[in-house]
């Protein structure tokens, strides 16, 4: 464990646009902000394996930030702030598709020039066989799945009530030419496998079989998915455009080449079309964490870090947080204006700061876990928001944290006494001080496997004996197998797994894998492993601990180039 301090307050100006003619600035305070929050979670037409929890926890997380944490001096009313969905407070009604198709037509009614428009789709997506010949170039159309979708059953007419990628870029084409910016977000996937050598607990994929969709007779849905996977196994290098390119979701018009007084379009998806995108409880170590898309949960906690970035550096932010996180996939695809800031927001340093608030006697700030603050997290306080951190009357530590709000006392800190809440100044600010960035590299032991258990059981002596260890240049903590992990152990065959080469050893092996317990084998790569020989316990922890330190420190470099968008000043403390 390191912190990081802060000791400068930071203060950019103003970029200009229009060849220096507005500030953004002036734009973004002018301009109108609208917002579609869609959450689809439990779906009557499909099996309840198949029904998820995220999705309206993201769109509650997205609704809480948007009203309440987008930085100045970005607005987004209530009124003009829609969600759809079950369960959540502020939901106007159900994500059916006569619901989003409404929603998504009163956009297009109401935006004006320069207004901006943030989209969020939370929830299953899938594919069918196109609907229109020649329309994609493998053959299928991506669809997202309302909560009203129904059974496959006219093979002309595809999943009843499902949103075609079309269908949602016509919508979005209809809101960008009153002139008004698009940023939409996919947090769903579409298509894909995974190949888990070890079973993950608390994660669920986003993901439907096309199987679960088709009606009819027995015979007419055997021929349906027949069909199907003839469709999709001729497609060729699914997920590939014709320039050899990462395919995205959804065929949304490109915003290159258009006519000036169209809207500008920035779309984020969760995955490629042949991956799956998990929910799963967050923040990580948080007791009774409620599920979140993995993908809305990090772009949320990228913002709330650094909200004045642009779209590309989010983008760079979440595929850099997802390295930290040992997660090998999903790989999530960013298009579009990149190079536009978040919220058309002017360029300024980002100040970790905000108002305290006291009420009853106790102090609260309007940041939390999103932001990095955890019980212990030192904060300034501060007179005014423009204050030196040299004015710093006193410090305030954390108690407790949600994800956008965190309950704080003054302490004693940095040769200055503690306050008492009483005396905080009205109008303070509690700017960021120390922070602290765990380095702790969690392992999940491997599952008891039948034909392994000597080698499962010598295994789990030696990270017993390593995780207690001293001087091995890693801190690991064990956990039981399935539980939330950065890093997870697996004994088995490498001619197990499906793909592997023909001169593939037989001999039991400890494997290194990732968070997610992905293996691959392709393009003859595949995870670190250790060959295991009962009569040589000593040879087993070398190897292991050579792996370990070379993890423990590429994952700590991730994690202080993830913790990086905060700025500190050095030194590290």
């Amino acid at each position: 464990m390191i912190k990081l301090t802060r000791r400068t307050l930071l203060v950019g100006t103003s970029a200009l646009t229009m060849a220096g003619i507005v500030p953004i600035r002036t734009m973004a305070a002018s301009r109108t902000y609208h917002a579609l929050l869609v959450a689809c979670t439990e779906y009557p037409a499909l099996p309840q394996r198949n029904w998820l929890i995220g999705p309206k926890n993201d769109a509650g997380l997205v609704h809480e930030y948007l009203l309440k944490n987008v930085p100045d001096p970005v607005r987004f009313a209530p009124e003009n702030v829609t969600l759809l969905a079950k369960d959540v407070p502020g939901a106007s009604g159900l994500p059916t598709h006569a619901a989003i198709k409404a929603a998504l037509a009163n956009l297009a009614a109401k935006v004006q020039r320069d207004d901006f428009v943030y989209l969020h789709l939370s929830g299953h997506g899938a594919q069918q066989p196109q609907m229109v010949k020649g329309d994609e170039t493998d053959r299928v159309d991506e669809i997202f799945l309302p909560v009203d979708i129904d059974k496959w059953i006219n093979r002309d007419a595809g999943v009843p009530n499902a949103l075609i990628d079309n269908e949602i870029g016509a919508a979005l084409d209809a809101i960008r030419d009153k002139g008004a910016f698009v940023w939409v977000v996919f947090d769903c996937c579409h298509s894909g496998t995974a190949t888990r050598a070890v079973e993950v607990d608390d994660e669920l994929e986003r993901k439907v079989e096309f199987a679960d969709l088709v009606g009819g007779s027995e015979a007419e849905r055997a021929a349906a998915i027949k069909a199907y996977d003839k469709v999709t196994s001729a497609a060729g290098s699914r997920g590939i455009d014709n320039n050899g390119a990462r395919k995205p979701a959804f065929s949304l018009t490109p915003t290159g080449g258009e006519p000036i007084a169209k809207g500008k379009l920035v779309a984020f998806y969760a995955a490629q079309t042949v991956e799956t995108t998990p929910e799963m409880p967050l923040p990580k170590g948080t007791t009774d964490a409620p599920r979140f898309g993995l993908f809305t949960f990090t772009i949320l906690s990228k913002l709330a870090e650094n909200p004045n970035v642009t779209y590309r550096q989010l983008g760079q932010a979440v595929l850099q947080q997802y390295s930290a996180d040992s997660r090998t996939r999903p790989t999530p695809l960013f298009e579009g204006e990149l190079d536009a800031r978040v919220f058309g927001t002017d360029k300024t340093d980002a100040v970790m700061q905000w108002p305290v608030v006291i009420k009853d006697g106790e102090a609260t700030i309007g940041a939390g876990l999103l932001h990095r603050l955890t019980p212990g997290s030192k904060l300034a306080i501060l007179p005014s928001a423009l204050s030196p951190l040299s004015d710093a009357v006193g410090f305030l530590e954390v108690q407790s944290a949600r994800n956008l709000e965190s309950r704080v006392k003054p302490v004693e800190f940095d040769k200055k006494q503690a306050l008492k809440v009483a005396d905080i100044p009205a109008n303070a600010y509690a700017r960021v001080a120390e922070i602290a960035v765990d380095y702790k590299l969690i392992v999940a032991r491997p599952a008891a496997a039948k034909g392994f258990e000597k080698e499962t059981a010598l295994v789990n002596s030696v990270l017993d004996e390593l995780a207690t260890a001293k001087e091995t240049g890693f801190n690991i903590e064990l956990v039981e197998p399935g539980k939330s992990a950065e890093l997870r152990f697996a004994v088995m065959h490498e001619n197990a797994i499906a793909g592997a080469a023909e001169d593939a050893t037989d001999k039991p092996a400890l494997w290194f894998l990732p968070a997610s317990g992905d293996v691959t084998l392709k393009d003859r790569s595949r995870p670190p492993l250790i060959i295991i020989h009962m009569d040589d316990r000593h040879k087993l922890v070398d190897a292991t601990t050579r792996n370990l330190r070379t993890i423990f420190r590429a994952t700590g470099l991730s994690r202080l180039a993830a913790a990086s968008d905060y700025k500190p000043t050095w030194p590290i403390r």
